[in-house]
């Protein structure tokens, strides 16, 4: 396994014990995650947050002002020398320009003395794997952004690390290239084996490769979990809004009672609605709070009670669905709607929540 700390770092390759298995967050004591042998771990979170830090001082690059950096229990100086336990992809490649393309997947080859006949294997296997067998033989500078990058996975590849680390590998790709590569650093890892850690800024990626993810923002950690923990149950308003495409939606309200009836006044969409059934039970604990939602929970239907009058601004098309971006006031949402459907500028229409959809929000933290 693999334990992360900004006060401490360790990196484990064996199952750990139960006392060691750990995964938290706290501005105050640091980082602190656990991985598993054989474990993708995707570190998500927007630019210049602490990821590529991370990375740099588990690979051996950046020191800790305090602390320590273990891989099982043993100081990672111990460790990192080895040189076909660990392998790096950083954003830059950091190629050998005057080395060609097969001499750059050679060298570290060549530093653990592997015989010629297995470095051709090698090399022959992973060109074909990534798709580059067609340029083994250029330099660097010759060299397309996506090629480089490419071949810095090559590169890391070949050596058949216990350690992959990944640091925006697939940046210079282009959208079908990047999904195809994907799926190939996800096979290549899970047939070798390797455990990674994977840094990404993009939260779809993130939630395509891991198989636990670690959000950060504002350089902590604010939820460690899977994709689905992520997705459904995020544990403040700051990962819901970060984790998908579009940002889930947010309502704030005040509750009251009309008629007998618990209904909670929507702030900036000047209408009101009931309380949802989930929200029945605990919704007496909180006289504001906001709604939490995403585009697919929201539908547009006919004009009738407990729904909201929101004006068009624009429609974004996405594959097979589209986004109707809407608005009232200072609220705006977003909603998912099928392709086939347009709405004209300025139109009209009603929003209905979707019941099982909605979550609560309190204070920016998740309820239910």
């Amino acid at each position: 396994m693999v334990e992360i700390s900004l006060n401490q770092v360790s990196l484990f390759n064996k199952e750990p014990k139960k006392e060691d298995f750990t995964g938290s967050a706290s501005s105050d004591e640091g980082i602190s995650l656990t991985i598993k042998a054989g474990e993708f771990v995707t570190l998500v979170g927007p630019v210049n947050n602490g990821k590529t830090l991370i990375l740099r001082i588990i690979a051996g690059l950046s020191e800790l002002s305090a602390g320590s950096v273990l891989f099982d229990g043993k100081p990672l100086n111990e460790f990192s020398p080895n040189y076909d336990k660990i392998a790096m992809v950083f954003q830059s490649q950091a190629l050998y320009p005057h080395l060609t393309v097969r001499q750059n997947l050679e060298f570290g080859l060549k530093m653990v003395n592997l015989s010629r006949e297995n470095i051709n294997a090698r090399t022959s296997e992973i060109a074909d794997l990534l798709g580059i067998t067609g340029i083994m033989d250029t330099k660097p500078r010759n060299l397309s952004g996506s090629q480089k990058q490419l071949v810095a996975i090559a590169r890391a590849f070949v050596k058949r690390p216990q350690v992959l680390i990944f640091d925006e590998p697939l940046s210079e790709l282009d959208s079908q290239l990047k999904v195809k590569i994907q799926s190939t650093i996800r096979r290549f890892c899970i047939n070798h084996q390797a455990t990674v850690i994977y840094a990404t800024r993009n939260p779809s990626e993130a939630m395509t490769l891991g198989d636990r993810i670690v959000c950060m923002i504002d350089g902590e950690i604010h939820q460690i979990g899977t994709n689905h923990d992520l997705y459904n149950r995020p544990v403040n308003e700051t990962v819901a809004r970060f984790i998908s495409y579009p940002e889930m939606n947010f309502l704030e309200f005040e509750t009251e009672e009309e008629n007998n009836e618990r209904i909670l006044n929507l702030i900036n969409a000047d209408c009101s609605i009931k309380v949802p059934q989930v929200f029945k039970k605990i919704i007496g604990s909180y006289s504001k709070a906001k709604i939490g939602i995403r585009a697919e929970n929201l539908k547009i239907v006919p004009e009738k009670p407990n729904t909201i009058p929101m004006i068009v601004e624009m429609q974004e098309y996405v594959g097979s669905q589209s986004i109707l971006y809407v608005s009232h006031e200072h609220q705006t949402l977003a909603v998912e709607v099928p392709l086939s459907e347009n709405y004209e500028l300025g139109e009209t229409v009603h929003i209905e929540l979707v019941e099982n959809g909605i979550h609560l929000f309190a204070d920016g933290k998740f309820v239910i």
